[in-house]
């Protein structure tokens, strides 16, 4: 059996309680002794925002989720469906702050056995906003796409065929909704970011 809150537009994994499944959205974690959902958020290795919502101070294991989830989203510190953008069911594009560099778009390509899989630097935020270096951009994601089929596929390199319609996938989801959505997010957290330089200069 399935349960759900309204989880809409966040982004979720399933944890199984009890032979029920819930869509949890991330930055909840469960405490399966203390039967207790737990809202975690880390920025710049700062904890922002910790609380938690026990089983038994709202009635059930579902309605406790349903107030850390509440919880979650009016803070502004849920990570968003737009937040990343879906290359394939095995690659994806965050926006990452790395020292030295800033904001960053960075691409995830995850394995099919042990091990992290593979990353790739794609752009920096300031470049994706003054729309310099799309070009490169598009060949980033068109590498990663090209490594996420090497690794489900176990090829050591890529046919020429299939290159050339990764880079059609690629031109069509750089002029996607979804493309507008995530250079919006990639907009919203530079600036977080430097609302969170400025507060801390002043300190």
């Amino acid at each position: 059996m399935r349960s759900s809150v309204d989880v809409s537009g966040l982004r979720c994994y399933q944890k199984t309680i009890d032979g029920l499944t819930y869509n949890v959205p991330r930055g909840i974690s469960r405490e399966v002794r203390s039967a207790v959902w737990v809202v975690r958020i880390v920025r710049d290795k700062r904890v922002i925002l910790q609380s938690r919502f026990a089983d038994a101070t709202f009635g059930s294991t579902l309605g406790a989720l349903e107030a850390a989830s509440i919880h979650l989203k009016h803070s502004g510190h849920a990570c968003l469906e737009q937040d990343i953008l879906q290359l394939d069911e095995h690659a994806a594009v965050h926006w990452r702050k790395r020292s030295g560099v800033g904001l960053c778009a960075v691409s995830y390509v995850t394995s099919n056995g042990p091990g992290r899989g593979e990353t790739f630097f794609i752009s920096t935020w300031k470049r994706v906003e003054s729309g310099r270096g799309l070009d490169k951009f598009r060949a980033k994601l068109v590498e990663t796409l090209a490594c996420s089929h090497a690794l489900q596929h176990d090829l050591a390199q890529v046919p020429e065929p299939v290159l050339k319609h990764l880079e059609i996938q690629a031109k069509k989801l750089m002029a996607s909704a979804s493309f507008e959505a995530f250079v919006e997010a990639g907009k919203r957290k530079a600036e977080r970011i430097a609302v969170g330089e400025y507060v801390d200069s002043l300190r």
